[in-house]
């Protein structure tokens, strides 16, 4: 007890020191009084490494993201995340997507500050986008915080990769929420194949060329900005749902409990375009065609993919 008297004492004494310099280099300031250079670098030198202690004591909050494309189970993974206790899960979110408002007529959407401004003609609208989102997320950490809720992001990442001829290379709700935010992130990935048949069924290939390949190079582009251990492979999930809820809650660091599995169905999400029902298993894929076959077997991406992330669902198919 003694040596932590002492070492405080010597602590409250630097401090006290530190201040004083401070308070001299503000009245030198004042006065115009700085005698050398020297002086003048040692106390700003002093000032950076006090703000730089004070910007390392501050911790910025938690925020969690999920990321996954277009028909590949998201769906049922968020489903599944919204169940946990506490979550609250917030739905396909980016800031500068416009693919919800299709053509013709706007659309009827009272609360949304940006897509009405875009029917508007307001100048620079990404700009105010991303100011309005990061607001908004902000805003609605807080309250959540409020009441011990923790906020999940699903993000969209088809419009980050799978929209138009150009793709990012990273997650741009990612990339605005950043400073603001520690990320806490994961993938959820299907096998190429299925999630691009799935894709083109549902006439949802926003890119061009309209290729598999291309489909695979642009999915290689988005994996490649997270290790292994942020990436869970649909298939595990649908295969062993409770451990790999466990694993997926461990990394996003959500109080995890198995009573997701009863309740998942209940919970209302946007992009349900999938599977439908309360039970969480295996579907089988439709058999391929010869085209389709050649074409997934010739994809150098897919082939990157594959050996990356171990599927093999090519190696012993039969075709028509």
């Amino acid at each position: 007890m003694s040596n932590l008297k002492q070492d405080i004492k010597e602590l409250e004494k630097a401090l006290c020191s530190t201040t004083e310099l401070i308070d001299n280099y503000d009245n030198a300031i004042a006065t115009n009084s700085i005698q050398t250079e020297s002086d003048f670098h040692a106390v700003t030198s002093l000032l950076e490494r006090c703000n730089q202690v004070v910007k390392r004591s501050v911790l910025k909050p938690k925020l969690r993201i999920v990321h996954h494309l277009a028909c590949s189970g998201g769906t049922l993974v968020s489903k599944c995340l919204a169940a946990l206790p506490n979550v609250h899960l917030l739905s396909e979110l980016h800031p500068t997507t416009v693919l919800h408002q299709g053509g013709g007529k706007p659309k009827f959407l009272p609360s949304d500050v940006t897509t009405q401004a875009r029917y508007a003609n307001v100048p620079n609208i990404d700009n105010l986008a991303w100011k309005l989102f990061k607001s908004n997320i902000k805003d609605t950490y807080e309250h959540l915080a409020h009441y011990s809720g923790a906020l999940v992001i699903r993000d969209h990442t088809h419009s980050d990769y799978c929209v138009g001829n150009d793709y990012s290379q990273c997650s741009t709700v990612a990339s605005l929420l950043a400073d603001d935010f520690e990320l806490l992130r994961v993938v959820t990935l299907r096998d190429p194949i299925d999630s691009y048949i799935s894709l083109v069924k549902n006439d949802w290939v926003h890119f061009e060329p309209k290729t598999f390949d291309e489909y695979c190079k642009r999915i290689w582009v988005f994996v490649s900005e997270y290790n292994d251990g942020q990436v869970f492979k649909y298939e595990d999930f649908v295969n062993s749902p409770v451990e790999e809820m466990k694993k997926i809650s461990g990394s996003l660091e959500l109080t995890f409990s198995d009573s997701f599995i009863d309740t998942f169905s209940l919970f209302r999400v946007t992009g349900d375009s999938g599977r439908s029902g309360d039970v969480i298993e295996e579907r089988k894929r439709r058999d391929l065609t010869n085209e389709e076959l050649n074409e997934f077997s010739s994809s150098e991406f897919y082939a990157m993919i594959a050996k990356r992330f171990n599927y093999r669902s090519l190696e012993n198919y039969k075709s028509d």
